[in-house]
Formats: structure tokens, C-alpha cells, sequence
């Protein structure tokens, strides 16, 4: 499947974008937007007032596993409840391979799927999403860590507010090499490359899971910075932020789509969205977590490797 180029008239798409892709990931020059063609697959009716995105962040092309998805939403956008529902589906979850008595964890779908480390394909991880979660994918984008340092830095930069302090030996400060990243408690602000060693931080008790917080926690602040410019409604704004994500978004969403998602975007408030973890933590408790020497440390579901009856009952409760 080839890839098509894709530049004028996709502001409108953008702005949607930007609501529903705040976390991502990598490479170094601008290009226009690349934009992939995927078939919508299924029977399922398609309602453009209830849709579905996954959007996939990826460490990008001069990282050692660049098309590991390391970031996994899927986004529930409902235009007549004026509502985006997000949903994190943590990287280490161990899964079948579609059509094969194989397993991998999550994250690696996207590489078996492109060999050749070029993004033509995403059905292994549309399929294996949408058997996790029985939501149907309607949409896809691929983002990567470069596209979104660029990204913060057009909108200037955000603000967000820790409860506790960060630090993170594993990391580099942005600003200087030898220095590890860390952060302070109460309010701190990020630039492009703090922000990304933000959203890739997971020295913590739990791991990835806190990784996945700070990645809510940035969506937010975000989306607030980009009310506060008036972005949505600003065409020059909009332009430097396109130019921004220049060459670092895969995406099967048009224009169409783009223009009748577009009034969710302007009038959406910060209180209608709303996050959820697929994780172990109590009260739900739907995975648990486990290690082998063939896969290392791994989730599975609690009531059963790939038995997500548990999950479905638990996505239903929070999209409805």
C-alpha cells in the first residue's frame, strides 16, 4: 500500500489531530504530511457522530526500535455529546499474532506489520486493539517524538503541574548531557524537549503506567494551551502548527471526516475529556503481571491470556 502525499487544505484535520494525538514521536526535517490510506475494515455501521481513533506514537527512525508503539490510545469522539473519552492501552501486554500460535507484547505489532520499517500497513495492531477493547477503529494516526517536541515549542511551550517531584537516572536533562532529567513539584514549564523527555519517563514504582499519567496530564495541559491561543479559530496559529507536525503524521483521517469533527474541536471543554487505563491497579484490577525467559516482564489479562471479557464490560461502562 502506497503512501499518498497530503498538504493543502488540512488545517481542519489538524485541529482534530491535535485534540486527539497530544502524546507522540521522531525524525528531523520538515516534509508534507504523509497520509496512508487504510481499508475501514468489518461490517460495523459507520457513524461519524461516534468514533474511534487509535492513535500510535512511535519512537521514530534514529531510535533502536523505531516503529515500537509506545504510546496506545484509543480515542472516543462522540460530536453530539460534545465528549472525547481516551482510553490507554499499556505497550507490555502479551497477545497472539493474527493468524499464527505466535505472541509478542503489544508495541512490536506495528514492526511485524512493516518490516521494512516503512508505515504501509496497521492491521495487526487495528485487529488486536479492537479485540481488546471491542471498539471498532474507525481511524488511525501515527505520530512520532520529533513532530511532537516541534509541536510544543510552535504553541510556545505549556505548563503542568506536578504533585510530586520527578527524576528519572535514566534520562538525560535536555540541556545539558550530563545531568539527569527531573522536575520539580508544583508548576514547571516545558519546552519542546522537556516535554518530550516528559512523555517518555517511566522511572517510577509503576513503571510505564506512570508514563502513561504524565501522557494524560500533558493532553490536558495541551488542550488548555491551545484554547487559551485561540488555535482552533486562528488560521496563522493553525499554519505554524502545521508546519510543526510536517513529516511526523501518518494518519488515514480526510478531510470530510476533518470538517464534520470539526465543531467538537471548537466547543469541546476540558471537563468532557476524560481518561481510562487498561492496567492492574485496584479497584478494576484487569490485568496482572508476569515474566518468562522467552518474553521477559509482561501483562496479561487476570481472568486469562487473551481473555478480554473483563476489559469489554469495563470500556462499555466508561464510553457509555
Amino acid at each position: 500500500m502506497k503512501l499518498k502525499r497530503f498538504g493543502e487544505n488540512l488545517f481542519v484535520v489538524f485541529a482534530l489531530l491535535l485534540i486527539i494525538t497530544f502524546s507522540v514521536f521522531l525524525f528531523n526535517q520538515v516534509k508534507e504530511i504523509d497520509i496512508f490510506k487504510l481499508s475501514n475494515g468489518g461490517d460495523k455501521t459507520y457513524d461519524i457522530d461516534n468514533q474511534n481513533v487509535l492513535v500510535l506514537g512511535i519512537a521514530g527512525f534514529e531510535s533502536n526500535g523505531p516503529l515500537l508503539t509506545d504510546v496506545m490510545m484509543v480515542v472516543n469522539i462522540n460530536v453530539k455529546a460534545k465528549t472525547v473519552k481516551v482510553i490507554s492501552v499499556p505497550r507490555d501486554l502479551l497477545v497472539k499474532i493474527k493468524n499464527t500460535e505466535n505472541f509478542t507484547k503489544l508495541n512490536n505489532l506495528l514492526t511485524l506489520d512493516n518490516p521494512k520499517l516503512k508505515i504501509e500497513k496497521t492491521e495487526l495492531i487495528r485487529d488486536k486493539v479492537e479485540q481488546i477493547t471491542n471498539l471498532k477503529i474507525n481511524h488511525i494516526a501515527v505520530v512520532d517524538l520529533d513532530g511532537f517536541r516541534y509541536f510544543v515549542d510552535a504553541i510556545g511551550g505549556i505548563n503542568i503541574y506536578l504533585g510530586e517531584s520527578l527524576y528519572d537516572p535514566l534520562l538525560a536533562n535536555p540541556d545539558n548531557p550530563d545531568e539527569r532529567f527531573s522536575l520539580e513539584s508544583g508548576w514547571n514549564f516545558l519546552d519542546g524537549k522537556k516535554a518530550a523527555k516528559f512523555v517518555r519517563s517511566r522511572y517510577a514504582a509503576t513503571g510505564d503506567f506512570s508514563r502513561i499519567d504524565h501522557q494524560h496530564d500533558l493532553l490536558i495541559a495541551i488542550f488548555q494551551k491551545l484554547k487559551k491561543l485561540n488555535a482552533f479559530t486562528n488560521p496563522m496559529m493553525l499554519y505554524k502548527i502545521y508546519t510543526s507536525w510536517s513529516g511526523y503524521l501518518y494518519t488515514d483521517i480526510d478531510i470530510n471526516d476533518g470538517w464534520k469533527l470539526l465543531p467538537l474541536v471548537k466547543d469541546l471543554d476540558s471537563k468532557n475529556i476524560k481518561f481510562m487505563t487498561i492496567s492492574y491497579s485496584p479497584p478494576d484490577q484487569l490485568l496482572t503481571s508476569t515474566s518468562s525467559d522467552l518474553y521477559g516482564y509482561f501483562l496479561m489479562p487476570k481472568i486469562g491470556l487473551e481473555n478480554y471479557t473483563d476489559i469489554h464490560n469495563y470500556i462499555y461502562k466508561f464510553i457509555n
